[in-house]
């Protein structure tokens, strides 16, 4: 991990991909864009961007803290891969409690982490400060340096019927790390808690999309989170949202099994249908026509717009004064700037 600007920083880490997905430590990728193969390519500069998860703000040092925290959790990888591989074979293996954290917390990093994730963080920020007006909390504001004078001031127009969205060149990186820094640890605790986990083999090669760990709605009340381990595995995560019960357990088991191919085919599109911009592979597969046959299930995920500035915006320098605008809107306008952050 470097610790200089700018240097090229993974929302999947490297060595994941590499040893699970890769050949000889390289990959097949294929670009969603162009339909198109780069044939044993290493992972070095896939699923990264330049300065992805730094922070850059004027008068102050570059921060990578946050990938220093990820590149930590990854070196646990070697003692959490192998214990999955293991629990693939069997029924139910209970892991041990550091293990389970870990894994927790790895699916929290890499969902949070995401391009998707970064994308949606404007969005998210904007219903999160509305729905904190809503209740008075007006320390939502001041905790991310809002002067009272405007504070005072938004109030006298949230009153009269306005809502607020942001305005400024670069603020995309303060509030995608605002977001994580603030839920990731809360989402890695569903994880620990509230989500049932399943390590099951694969009769079909699975490859790796940008969005590794997919959040896919099996209902109305189930969300599986779907991450592929490795071209013959994928780690599957069922979490239920209704009441009554919501799962909920203490204990640190990972189940095993085995898709039917059909249920495998069925992963395969999602994986395929969830990429943004990039996946990787063992061995080159019809990716095209894997998502093809997505669409025609009626899998369908949002779009990311603008997905350039998506991954460079940790390149651009944060100036809180500047980019970080709360703008008054009436509520039909609020909506069209919540929707313009990923479409659909």
């Amino acid at each position: 991990m470097s610790n200089n600007i700018n240097a090229n920083q993974h929302f999947i880490t490297e060595s994941f991909v590499k040893k699970r997905f890769g050949i000889k430590g390289l990959v097949q990728r294929y670009d969603v864009k162009h339909n198109w193969w780069r044939k044993n390519a290493s992972p070095r500069f896939i699923f990264s961007g330049k300065g992805y998860t730094q922070f850059l703000e004027v008068g102050q040092e570059v921060d990578n803290s946050l990938e220093a925290s990820f590149s930590n959790l990854e070196s646990h990888l070697k003692s959490i891969l192998p214990a999955l591989d293991y629990a693939s074979q069997r029924k139910k293996t209970k892991l041990s409690e550091t293990e389970f954290n870990n894994l927790c917390f790895y699916c929290a990093y890499l969902w949070y982490l995401s391009p998707f994730a970064k994308a949606k963080a404007p969005a998210n920020f904007v219903m999160e400060l509305d729905m904190n007006l809503k209740h008075g909390n007006w320390d939502y504001l001041r905790q991310r340096g809002m002067p009272e004078d405007n504070i005072k001031q938004m109030k006298a127009q949230y009153e009269k019927g306005y809502q607020f969205i942001l305005q400024g060149d670069n603020y995309l990186q303060f509030v995608f790390r605002d977001q994580f820094i603030r839920k990731c640890r809360n989402q890695a605790g569903y994880f620990r808690y509230r989500t049932k986990w399943t390590v099951y083999n694969s009769p079909v090669e699975l490859p790796i999309s940008d969005i590794a760990l997919i959040d896919y709605p099996e209902s109305k009340s189930v969300t599986l989170y779907i991450l592929p381990i490795a071209p013959d595995r994928v780690l599957i995560g069922r979490f239920q949202h209704s009441l009554p019960p919501p799962y909920h357990s203490e204990d640190t088991i990972v189940y095993g099994g085995t898709l039917t191919v059909e249920a495998a085919e069925d992963v395969l599109d999602v994986i395929c249908g969830s990429a943004v911009k990039e996946l990787v592979c063992k061995n080159k597969m019809d990716v095209k026509a894997f998502r093809e046959r997505a669409k025609q299930k009626k899998v369908g995920f949002t779009k990311i717009n603008n997905l350039e500035d998506v991954l460079s915006a940790g390149s651009k320098v944060f100036d809180r004064k500047k980019d970080l605008l709360l703008v008054p809107l009436k509520p039909d306008e609020y909506l069209k700037y919540v929707h313009s952050c990923i479409g659909p």
